[in-house]
């Protein structure tokens, strides 16, 4: 289905970004990744090898701001475009807007927001070029804001109104753009809040995550490849005009119209 198409899935190490870049190679796709860790993205690299011919990983701190535009400009020197960008990366703090320090907000909204808006602004020109595809992932706190996750639930609400500018221009420019918002997924950075929240009320773990599913209402924790999914349908011809969509993928944990 992907088969020689050029993809960049920014914070692609682990998590949900992994598991995005596994199903565009389980596709063909040429694939490349790019977060903090080396170490995350060698054993990420070697494992999608196996799964197609070409895997590039860059080791980047998109806060950098030329980050963005030296990983897009290696795209665009190994492959000659770009044909699906996905913007993933982000790791926001954790905890009540009383207890997080400004410094904490603005490392939150640096990654999250800022960087992966450098990134989509670098390549711009290349989508444009391609008539490619790009999804952002924000997050159900958009819709559905926590108190325990004052900061990501902020940048995820400034995530959606911006998808819907960036596709407003994708209309203009011929580029294919949605945003995709996970609920609950059961990533290691979730199982840390569990286990903060957990023991703060004096139970363990499981009975917290069990007691959660009860308390949203929801089919199940998502996995990663929940995502995957939706995001490899997004970049496709059968989503086409799907054009600024919000797409949440939750098992039912936004109750809203």
């Amino acid at each position: 289905m992907f088969s020689g198409q050029r993809v960049l899935v920014t914070g692609s190490g682990r998590g949900i970004g992994k598991a995005i870049e596994r199903r565009f190679a389980q596709g063909g796709a040429r694939v490349q990744l790019v977060a903090r860790s080396r170490e995350e993205l060698e054993a990420t690299r070697a494992e999608l090898l196996e799964l197609t011919q070409e895997v590039r990983a860059t080791a980047l701190d998109l806060l950098i701001p030329d980050s963005a535009r030296h990983i897009v400009s290696e795209v665009s020197d190994a492959w000659g475009g770009l044909d699906i960008l996905v913007t993933n990366a982000g790791a926001a703090a954790q905890g009540g807007f009383l207890e997080l320090e400004d410094d904490v907000w603005s490392t939150g909204f640096g990654l999250k927001m800022f960087a992966n808006l450098r990134v989509i602004k670098s390549a711009w020109p290349l989508l444009k070029a391609s008539a490619g595809h790009l999804v952002m992932i924000g997050g159900g706190t958009a819709r559905t804001p926590d108190r325990q996750l004052s900061l990501v639930s902020a940048v995820n609400g400034g995530l959606a109104g911006l998808s819907k500018s960036v596709a407003e221009q994708g209309i203009l420019d011929g580029i294919h753009v949605n945003l995709v918002q996970p609920g609950m997924v059961k990533t290691s950075r979730r199982q840390k809040l569990f286990e903060k929240l957990a023991a703060q009320e004096g139970i363990d773990t499981p009975a917290y995550i069990d007691r959660a599913i009860r308390q949203l209402r929801v089919t199940r924790l998502g996995e990663p490849d929940d995502v995957a999914e939706l995001v490899a349908f997004l970049s496709s011809a059968r989503s086409q005009w799907m054009q600024g969509s919000i797409v949440d993928v939750d098992g039912g944990q936004n109750k809203g119209v």
